[in-house]
């Protein structure tokens, strides 16, 4: 039996994660993508990042997000944003601090605690969806993709990255489908069952791939040239990445001078949209009306933003009222043109660098790529389709390759194709792609 790969992409909104052999010529049809979230709403292939200790209970993904957002009038919130933490100067230190009260109000778990009970429930639902799934075989070598910040040490955060998995492993052979039950679990039991596991856990077998490689692995899959060179647009849910790859002995590098990571993202699209609604519906008087329209505007952004994105406005039926909100009063909005504009210029930036490297060699070319949840915004369609005034030509890439398209995947994954690019990609990348670790 051949060898297969998962990559695991844990995102600030959703969590994804696929699978493909890694010593087979390339096929669609041996590309996975994990169905993670078996909910009859939603994505199948994406699982929400989020953990919210409740009264008694800890309860994970939707059902985290659901009740986090009945008790935002006591101003709880779920824990989310797991890879921004991993940005961290100081690792290690940032793991071991309380939760906030807002997180946990019994002060019971630290930041770590919290990331391992989520990781064990992301590893039991990959585990349930690669048991469901006949073509992924049960022993898989692991990798994860995360960004290359700026000045880390990728060996370093891997060490602590894989302890954790490490950590989590073990919570998830302890509680084993508890973990995945809607109504979450015990959360005295999680207090038991975390330094035990601790105690039993061992650093985990897994590779790390930098999201930027992972871009450049799926975009050249199926083509008979690709560019020398690749500018990755990664809009994410809490982080905006632009990285530069150079292709050379068959092998990708990054030029590292031309990193660079935006906290503005997805979430903050989502919250100038939901104000702006907001702002539009003058009804909305209380403090509780307004509350209440808020989070029903939050539950609806992913269509509201992907209607956006493709009609240039969208429309909410809410308590009999119409709310419309266009992208020309978000592009209008002050917030938004400040964004736009440190975006274009680091865009700018990124295409010097390439261009300045690419002359240097012979027979060189560039690509650009946009991935993640904002890949389709118009804004970010039309940076990296911008026309370049000098050196050599900037060849924009579809967020979503052809091979994506093909009838194996009944139209299915073509639509969220950009969202899941980089575990898919993180799956079929080479070895030598890897920036730290390696198989199982």
């Amino acid at each position: 039996m051949s060898a297969w790969t998962l990559c695991i992409d844990f995102g600030t909104a959703f969590s994804k994660a696929a699978a493909a052999p890694s010593d087979l010529r390339f096929d669609p049809a041996n590309v996975r993508p994990l169905q993670l979230n078996p909910q009859p709403s939603g994505n199948p292939f994406l699982l929400d990042s989020a953990v919210f200790v409740d009264d008694a209970r800890i309860l994970f993904g939707r059902s985290a997000l659901d009740r986090a957002s009945s008790m935002a009038g006591r101003k709880r919130v779920a824990l989310q944003s797991f890879k921004t933490l991993l940005s961290a100067a100081d690792l290690e230190r940032a793991l071991d601090i309380k939760a906030p009260l807002s997180i946990d109000p019994h002060r019971a778990f630290c930041m770590r605690d919290l990331i391992v009970l989520y990781l064990a429930y992301l590893l039991a639902a990959i585990e349930r969806a690669r048991a469901a799934d006949a073509c992924i075989p049960a022993r898989i070598n692991l990798r994860y993709a995360a960004p290359a910040w700026q000045g880390g040490d990728s060996d370093a955060l891997h060490a602590v990255v894989a302890g954790l998995f490490g950590e989590a492993e073990a919570l998830r052979m302890r509680l084993g489908d508890a973990l995945l039950a809607d109504e979450g679990i015990d959360l005295a039991l999680a207090a038991t069952a975390l330094p035990r596991a601790a105690d039993e856990a061992r650093p985990r077998a897994m590779g790390l791939i930098h999201e930027a490689a992972a871009a450049a692995a799926y975009t050249s899959i199926g083509l008979d040239e690709s560019g020398s060179h690749l500018i990755v647009v990664d809009m994410g849910a809490g982080t905006t990445d632009m990285a530069v790859l150079m292709r050379a002995d068959h092998q990708m590098h990054e030029l590292a001078d031309a990193r660079v990571t935006f906290n503005q993202a997805g979430d903050f699209l989502d919250r100038l949209i939901a104000d702006r609604a907001l702002k539009s519906a003058s009804w909305a008087k209380s403090t509780a009306q307004k509350t209440a329209l808020w989070g029903d505007l939050m539950r609806a952004m992913p269509d509201l933003k992907a209607a956006m994105f493709a009609e240039g406005r969208a429309s909410r039926r809410y308590e009999r009222r119409l709310i419309n909100v266009s992208l020309r009063d978000i592009e209008r909005d002050q917030d938004f043109k400040a964004f736009l504009k440190e975006l274009q210029a680091a865009y700018a930036h990124c295409v010097a660098v390439a261009r300045g490297d690419a002359l240097l060699r012979e027979n060189a070319s560039i690509e650009a790529v946009a991935v993640g949840g904002g890949a389709g915004a118009p804004f970010i369609q039309e940076l990296i389709s911008g026309a370049t005034k000098r050196g050599p030509r900037v060849t924009p890439r579809p967020a979503t390759p052809g091979w994506a398209h093909s009838e194996v995947f009944g139209g299915n994954l073509a639509p969220v194709f950009p969202q899941l690019a980089i575990a898919i990609g993180g799956a079929l990348a080479p070895d030598n792609m890897l920036a730290a670790g390696g198989a199982a």
